[in-house]
């Protein structure tokens, strides 16, 4: 099963929007998802939560760049891409 919070479910209909030329549509879900985190964020600024990923470790160094490293030893090594 796929949680509420994985990024296929949550990108997922922007993805298709996009494969569809749908591009008034990738706008609207891409404002949705982008509100919906915002307002996640306040809520738990409000609640002096500090979000913490559940998977990984994210570090970031000049010499190295962006690092994110699994946490459990069966998950694969995502990288990050930056543009």
């Amino acid at each position: 099963s796929v949680w509420p919070t994985e990024s296929a479910l949550v990108w997922g209909e922007l993805s298709q929007a996009i494969i569809n030329n749908e591009w008034e549509k990738a706008r609207e879900v891409k404002n949705t998802v982008e509100e919906t985190q915002r307002s996640l964020v306040k809520e738990r600024e409000s609640k002096g939560e500090t979000w913490v990923p559940k998977h990984f470790i994210v570090t970031h160094s000049n010499e190295d760049g962006w690092k994110c490293s699994p946490i459990q030893k069966w998950v694969p090594d995502a990288p990050i891409v930056t543009l």
